[in-house]
């Protein structure tokens, strides 16, 4: 199976995030974690299951919501989630 890797960016930005989402709706938080997990665990079966970045090809751009973006990498035998952004940015990535 696929291991998952986090960089630390990520990691902080996704705490952030939920934290922040935390204190409008306990409930949207729970969701938005479920959809991510869910997100993970398709990465998991196929690691080429988001497009690729246009600018950096190396790179694969999920869109989570109309305003969160999960980028990551796929390696042989490892994904490692680069970075959680703002779709709504004007980030290389997307």
């Amino acid at each position: 199976m696929i291991t998952i890797e986090w960089t630390g960016v990520a990691k902080d930005d996704y705490i952030k995030i939920l934290q922040e989402v935390y204190t409008k709706s306990v409930d949207a938080a729970l969701k938005l974690d479920e959809k991510i997990q869910f997100l993970i665990d398709n990465l998991q079966k196929f690691k080429h299951f988001c497009p690729e970045s246009k600018k950096f090809p190396r790179y694969r751009c999920c869109v989570i919501n109309s305003r969160l973006s999960l980028i990551y990498e796929a390696g042989t035998s490892s994904i490692t989630i680069i970075a959680m952004i703002d779709s709504r940015s004007n980030s290389p990535f997307l």
